[in-house]
């Protein structure tokens, strides 16, 4: 076949009309499901890919998403870019990311850009209250709008990142059966933070067990969770337990124990959050909370697509129990 394979091309070879090799390419209903998978080989072995611009043209919509995060530096959100990116190619879809480094203005800025590209729907993983995704559906009224890892109250916005609750659940119960009663839980600064609810259930969960919290407020990069973590461990009543809210961040904690020469696991226990493949080098390895991040990139596109009529997405989380977390001294 000469040329770029078209979906005439894919719906001769199939055996086919072109109008139901569009449905089925568009994941549209009305065609049968082994009608379907023929289509889709038949369109995987020819190499075919939609053509945005003409699609463009006959729906109005480009076939591209965009992703606003708050810190592409952690490696969370890399993975669930990659299963994002991966759920729009399934439709000859792009995913356009950028990163908001926790700036209201950058984020803003963001969102302005977004909105002139005409993508077909918006990811955000906000700063603080959520401006940013009011901005959004100001601009881009009725295009879809998914906020990630975020509480929102905005109408018309959709939900998805991990079970927070039951996250924040198995770390402070991991530590108190271990024998902490007094546990250091990492949040962001109260102007930036987003997902309230992990802060909430913290507060709520040491109550219900008798533990005493011990809430801080870091900036989530690796310096100033260095820094905080250093301010801890040189202060009077230095912490035995820390929950942080990454892995990425609970990187930083161990370097501010090695330089201050506290052992973590037998002097300083340590739970991160979602299991990132650096985990396991530590020395120990750290115990932590272990998620699909692939999945929620799926789950987000999924929701950004026309009409899709999905609900909120919660992913589930399970406790790793490694070599971070011990009985205090």
């Amino acid at each position: 076949m000469a040329g770029r394979p078209s979906i005439r091309d894919v719906a001769e070879q199939a055996g086919v009309s072109t109008a139901l090799a569009s449905f089925a390419l568009n994941d549209r209903d009305g065609v049968a499901a082994d009608t379907k998978a023929r289509i889709l080989q038949v369109a995987t072995d020819l190499g075919y890919r939609a053509d945005p611009t003409a699609r463009a043209l006959r729906t109005g919509l480009s076939g591209s998403y965009g992703m606003l995060v708050r810190n592409m530096q952690n490696p969370y959100f890399l993975e669930i870019l990659r299963g994002a990116q991966d759920a729009a190619s399934e439709h000859g879809g792009t995913v356009f990311a950028v990163d908001s480094a926790y700036s209201v203005e950058r984020e803003r800025e963001h969102v302005h850009h977004l909105a002139q590209q005409r993508v077909d729907g918006l990811a955000i993983a906000p700063v603080g209250s959520g401006d940013a995704v009011d901005l959004w559906q100001e601009r881009c009224p009725g295009r879809p709008t998914v906020v990630v890892n975020a509480i929102s109250h905005q109408e018309g916005v959709v939900r998805v990142g991990p079970d927070n609750v039951r996250a924040v659940d198995l770390a402070v119960d991991h530590l108190h059966e271990l024998g902490h009663r007094r546990i250091t839980f990492y949040s962001a600064p109260a102007g930036v933070m987003a997902d309230h609810d992990r802060l909430e259930r913290f507060l709520q969960r040491c109550a219900e067990l008798g533990v005493t919290a011990h809430p801080v407020e870091t900036e989530l990069n690796l310096d100033e969770a260095y820094r905080a973590t250093c301010a801890l461990l040189d202060g009077p009543e230095p912490p035995a337990a820390i929950i942080t809210n990454s892995d990425f961040t609970a990187h930083a904690v161990y370097r501010a124990a090695r330089d201050r020469g506290v052992q973590v696991g037998a002097r300083l226990s340590v739970v991160g959050h979602d299991d990132l493949a650096t985990s396991q080098l530590l020395d120990p390895p750290l115990t932590t909370l272990r998620l699909d991040r692939f999945e929620i990139g799926r789950a987000i596109v999924g929701r950004l697509r026309p009409d899709s009529g999905l609900g909120d997405h919660v992913q589930p989380v399970e406790l790793v129990v490694r070599g971070s977390t011990a009985p205090p001294d």
